[in-house]
C-alpha cells in the first residue's frame, strides 16, 4: 500500500507547474487579439465628396463593412492585411496595410460607361439594338398622384397606351397599346 502513494506522489505535478500551466492556457487568446488592429479610414470621391455606401472588406476573406454617411469606416483585421475598397462605378483598389491604423482612400472614376438597359417584355437589350418607340413613366410622377390603381396612375401620361377602367372598385383594368404589335 505505501508503494502505490509513494508511486502516486511522484506522478503528480508540482501545485506551481499547474497554475503556471492554466495562465498560459488563459493567456493565449489575449496574445491572438494582440494580433489585430483597428483601421479607421475615410472614402473619397475625385472631386473630395464623401463616398456613402462603400464596401471595404479584407481581400480573401468575408470581414468588411461599408461607409456610413461621413464617408468613414472602422475595421479590425489583422496588421498585414490588404483592404479592398470599391464601389459602384468607381475601380476597386488593393490596398496593402503594412501596419497601419489610419487611411485616406481616393476612388478613381471607371472608364468603362454601362451601356442603358431597356426591359422588353420578357427580356432585356441594349438601348442601342432596340427599333420602335419606347415610353417611360417615372415613380415619382405616379406617387404624388392620388389614384386606387396603377391603371389610373399611368392613363393620359404615356402616349400610345390605353387604359380601361370598368369603374368599379376591385374590377380588372385593361392595359393596350393602341399601335399595332
Amino acid at each position: 500500500m505505501q508503494r502505490k502513494q509513494k508511486s502516486m506522489r511522484r506522478k503528480q505535478k508540482p501545485i506551481g507547474l499547474r497554475v503556471m500551466t492554466c495562465l498560459i492556457g488563459m493567456l493565449l487568446p489575449l496574445c491572438a487579439m494582440a494580433q489585430q488592429i483597428t483601421l479607421h479610414g475615410v472614402v473619397k470621391d475625385p472631386s473630395g465628396e464623401t463616398v456613402i455606401g462603400a464596401a471595404v472588406v479584407e481581400k480573401g476573406t468575408t470581414n468588411g463593412t461599408v461607409t456610413d454617411l461621413n464617408g468613414a469606416f472602422s475595421l479590425t483585421l489583422p496588421p498585414n492585411a490588404t483592404v479592398e475598397i470599391s464601389f459602384i462605378g468607381y475601380t476597386t483598389q488593393a490596398i496593402p496595410l503594412n501596419g497601419r491604423t489610419q487611411l485616406q482612400v481616393i476612388l478613381t472614376e471607371a472608364a468603362e460607361m454601362l451601356n442603358e438597359v431597356v426591359v422588353v417584355g420578357y427580356g432585356t437589350m441594349k438601348k442601342s439594338d432596340l427599333t420602335g418607340a419606347v415610353s417611360s413613366l417615372g415613380s415619382k410622377r405616379i406617387t404624388n398622384t392620388p389614384v386606387a390603381n396603377l391603371g389610373q396612375a399611368i392613363q393620359g401620361k404615356i402616349s400610345g397606351v390605353q387604359v380601361i377602367d370598368a369603374g368599379q372598385p376591385g374590377d380588372n383594368v385593361s392595359i393596350n397599346p393602341t399601335f399595332p404589335l
